[in-house]
């Protein structure tokens, strides 16, 4: 019999604050009921999961949610039927193979990541500190779109007034407010070194994505090994919300992406195979791993990429885009 719940309905206000609006009853079927442990697994064997060692189930679903781990299950379940069962032999020691396999490349992922996020901070205060000054940062003239630019600052004075980090200390008696400071303030306000350091990758890639094409952006996207800006701003935008997924412990590995762009074109050696997935992992991989040649060259992440493929399945490496012959493409030898 069906159980009936307490809904909230509520609503996000402009100040920012959660207005909760109604309290509804609602009807809610069997299946979205919390179940215990034991019941968790009773539930996966009745969609046809064998399981090897119960003990070692259960101490996983004590310390990682149910809900979480389903997300590694339709890889092996039936995608053509309603009731989603269980391909025929399928262990739930397979979906922790995958599960685990999926934290290796999050880290994995996650360290390449920073080397490209400390490598565009760098280069956007760089190339435009040296052109135009320790404040360019505050002159929407750079920008192309100044409401955007805007937001931008305000983001970025409540990241220096929250950040515990010692070099903003300084800059934390002067009051923002929700007034940013004119231009001939300037000394009153941290420097673009101290300033951008504060702000998140997702934001930096935005603030990439917001500057106009002079010569300071094709000067930080040459840097990078990339002739176009808007490549090179499809590409950190894209990595920035890999960045997070990683962070966040997200599935990665069978997730579905914002397209990345795979020109057709580039000054120093990329993927030949310009067919592949676009909103697969593999793509994103390949842009990767471009940006790390031109940031180190040394670099040892395609061999630990390698290492760690080696033992999945060709259809687990489809599922992520590869292509059945990645492996041989100059690229990644």
């Amino acid at each position: 019999m069906p159980a009936m719940l307490s809904m909230y309905f509520g609503t996000l206000m402009p100040t920012g604050r959660f207005l909760l609006l109604i309290n509804k009853k609602v009807e809610m079927a069997n299946d979205n009921l919390p179940l215990s442990v034991k019941n968790q697994i009773i539930n996966f064997k009745e969609k046809g999961l064998s399981f090897n060692d119960e003990n070692l189930a259960e101490r996983f679903l004590l310390n990682n949610s149910y809900y979480r781990l389903k997300n590694y299950t339709d890889f092996f379940q039936n995608s053509k039927a309603f009731d989603r069962y269980f391909l025929n032999n399928i262990f739930f020691e397979d979906i922790l193979d995958i599960y685990h396999f999926d934290s290796e490349l999050r880290s994995l992922i996650f360290n390449a990541i920073e080397k490209i996020e400390i490598a565009l901070r760098n280069q956007i205060v760089y190339q435009y500190s040296i052109t135009y000054g320790s404040h360019w940062y505050l002159d929407s003239t750079y920008f192309k779109v100044a409401n955007v630019h805007q937001l931008f600052l305000d983001d970025l004075f409540r990241n220096v007034e929250s950040s515990v980090e010692s070099f903003t200390v300084p800059y934390k008696q002067y009051p923002y407010g929700k007034q940013n400071p004119p231009l001939s303030s300037c000394w009153m306000v941290p420097a673009c070194w101290v300033a951008i350091e504060t702000v998140s990758f997702g934001q930096l890639s935005k603030i990439l994505g917001n500057l106009k094409a002079d010569n300071c952006k094709q000067a930080v996207t040459l840097h990078f090994g990339v002739h176009a800006p808007q490549i090179l701003d499809n590409w950190m935008h894209c990595i920035s919300i890999i960045r997070n997924i990683c962070a966040h412990h997200g599935q990665l590995w069978d997730r579905k992406i914002r397209e990345i762009k795979l020109p057709k074109n580039l000054p120093n050696l990329f993927i030949q195979n310009k067919s592949v997935e676009n909103n697969k992992i593999y793509a994103s991989i390949c842009c990767i791993q471009y940006l790390l040649n031109e940031i180190d060259p040394e670099n040892n992440f395609k061999n630990r990429l390698a290492e760690l493929l080696k033992s999945r399945s060709i259809k687990e490496l489809d599922r992520m885009g590869f292509p059945a012959t990645w492996d041989s493409e100059l690229f990644w030898i």
